[in-house]
């Protein structure tokens, strides 16, 4: 439903015809929030697509926060890397490419211009990258992946799991949200007497030494030296040396309402900004 641009109800799925047409010719500049996930392993206890269904929360919440409509393109997103794991499914990057630009181009032919994104899986983002750059020249539509807040309390903790511990993956971090979300989907009995199974080169593992003299640099020649493949790495497909069980629900309440609160306040920023020549 939408009245007169105001809507309360926030997927484009979810969405008549009409109810889409009255928010597009109602809402000043109206806002596409377009969220991408994954189906791929997260280790024995959290579920298959534990990043899609991260995303659909979030970019929901987004959209009642600022009256954007919500589209999830698809479930799958690009995941190569975890296919040595059951379970995974991935888009090949040229698969992907073709669904994010047919998604953009469909509404970019109904009057939108403006498309702001949110990734639940940091492996789509180099097709993502590509696409906005395509999709800005191609069919003349703004295109932003927002990434924040960096600088809050919470955001900071976050950032320090990740550098000291290797926390990216199934972690605490990703076992929090997910805790928080959906608990039934999560079967935390299998971290029964867990223990870190992620195998680093010694060489590598003290370039990720947050206190490494040369931290920087270090860390970067890390990433350089990563295995392609999480198989080659983890046995169990959590990345980290930090146990998951530690997971807060709690904190990840305080970081889902920070980081929907952020893009709110940048869509509602944004769309100050008149929509500049290059783009009509």
């Amino acid at each position: 439903m939408s009245e007169n641009g105001k809507l309360n109800r926030y997927w484009l799925h979810e969405l008549t015809r009409p109810a889409f047409e009255d928010w597009l010719e109602n809402e000043p500049e109206p806002v596409i929030v377009l969220g991408l996930g994954a189906i791929e392993q997260h280790g024995p206890h959290l579920p298959l697509g534990t990043d899609s269904l991260d995303t659909m929360s979030m970019i929901e919440e987004i959209g009642k926060r600022s009256n954007s409509v919500c589209v999830m393109p698809s479930w799958v997103g690009y995941s190569p890397h975890h296919m040595g794991f059951k379970g995974t499914i991935t888009f090949s990057e040229e698969t992907y490419l073709g669904v994010i630009l047919d998604t953009i181009s469909s509404l970019a032919e109904h009057g939108v211009k403006r498309f702001v994104f949110y990734s639940g899986h940091g492996g789509n983002m180099p097709v993502l990258n590509l696409a906005m750059q395509i999709a800005r020249r191609k069919f003349q539509v703004m295109c932003y992946y927002a990434m924040g807040p960096r600088g809050s309390e919470v955001g900071r903790k976050i950032m320090e799991r990740m550098v000291k511990y290797n926390d990216l993956h199934s972690g605490v971090n990703e076992t929090s949200a997910a805790l928080k979300l959906f608990p039934e989907l999560c079967e935390m009995w299998r971290l029964d007497d867990w223990e870190p199974m992620l195998k680093v080169d010694p060489k590598v593992k003290e370039y990720m030494d947050p206190d490494h003299p040369e931290s920087e640099i270090a860390k970067q020649v890390a990433d350089a030296s990563r295995e392609p493949s999480t198989h080659h790495f983890t046995s169990d497909g959590i990345y980290g040396t930090n146990d998951p069980r530690a997971a807060d629900p709690e904190e990840y309440t305080k970081r889902m309402d920070e980081r929907a609160q952020y893009y709110s306040d940048f869509i509602k920023l944004w769309k100050t900004v008149p929509v500049p020549k290059g783009y009509r």
